[in-house]
């Protein structure tokens, strides 16, 4: 039988179960980077198995020593990613190193941005996270160029994905964070991927597990969600577990991480500078 690999970042194991869930003919494993790092030599071995590598662009920079040329096929893959319901979201870095907070990788941009100048936990949530200050950051204005943003960045992949987004956000956010998609993404993303290699989908009603749902997920801010006309609320998760953290002990544990670096050590992660100086400049 066929044998196809998905490699990606976190996003690879809830995408090649999709695929796999809509077709019968073909065996489809998926190999995020961290697993060929762990094990190279191993890895590399079973290249010569499959026939077709659906990779997205933005790991082979993990992937130096992959032998990726032994597999025929590549078909390079877009990453989802989608900010409308977590435009606050802010990656930092220490000396090249993700910072990690109350949960997981993910930061506030409003309350790093409160961090820096001094302002306390209770001020900044009482001052800053209002629905008057969303506004003016541009939070509640981000669904339409989101949206446009990616349809064409799957576009540009040769996959149709208008139809499916206007389903995806009927019942709630279909996103964990700017990321993270729900299942039901991938699933349409691999009914798009099949179609592009001249395949029909396979309709059974198989929805994989949601591997995505045990990881960290961002708040969608209740002012937020109420202009998206779905239910939200500060509540974040972090990876491994399902006790909700609320936006006091978010905030409080996120700005007692930072208290252990040397002052001016944090960087924001290139892609949300002019974002956090954006935010900075309104505070």
């Amino acid at each position: 039988m066929e044998q196809w690999l998905v490699i990606s970042n976190c996003q690879t194991h809830g995408l090649a179960s999709c695929l796999q869930a809509q077709v019968d003919d073909v065996l489809v494993t998926g190999l995020d980077y961290h697993q060929f790092n762990s094990d190279p030599q191993r890895f590399n071995s079973e290249m010569g198995n499959y026939s077709k590598l659906f990779i997205a662009g933005g790991v082979k920079s993990e992937l130096a020593s992959a032998r990726m040329d032994a597999i025929a096929e590549h078909i390079i893959l877009p990453m989802p990613s989608f900010r409308a319901y977590h435009p606050d979201t802010l990656y930092l870095l220490h000396e090249g190193r993700a910072v990690t907070g109350a949960v997981s990788d993910y930061h506030s941009t409003i309350a790093y941005a409160c961090f820096q100048k001094g302002i306390s936990v209770a001020d900044a949530i009482r001052r800053y996270f209002t629905g008057s200050f969303f506004e003016r950051c541009g939070y509640m204005s981000l669904w339409l160029p989101e949206r446009d943003h990616l349809v064409a960045d799957f576009a540009a992949f040769g996959l149709d994905l208008g139809m499916a987004f206007r389903t995806w956000g009927r019942q709630g956010a279909f996103m964990y964070s700017i990321y993270h998609p729900r299942i039901h993404v991938f699933h349409d993303m691999a009914a798009e991927l099949l179609r592009a290699q001249g395949r029909t989908p396979l309709e059974n009603g198989f929805m994989p597990p949601d591997n995505l749902a045990n990881g960290a997920c961002f708040a969608v801010y209740p002012e937020i969600g109420e202009a998206l006309g779905i239910a939200g609320g500060y509540v974040f998760k972090n990876g491994g577990s399902y006790r909700p953290i609320g936006l006091e002990e978010f905030i409080t544990g996120c700005f007692e991480s930072y208290g252990r670096y040397t002052p001016g050590s944090i960087e924001p992660h290139p892609a949300f500078r002019k974002q956090l100086d954006y935010i900075g400049s309104l505070i």
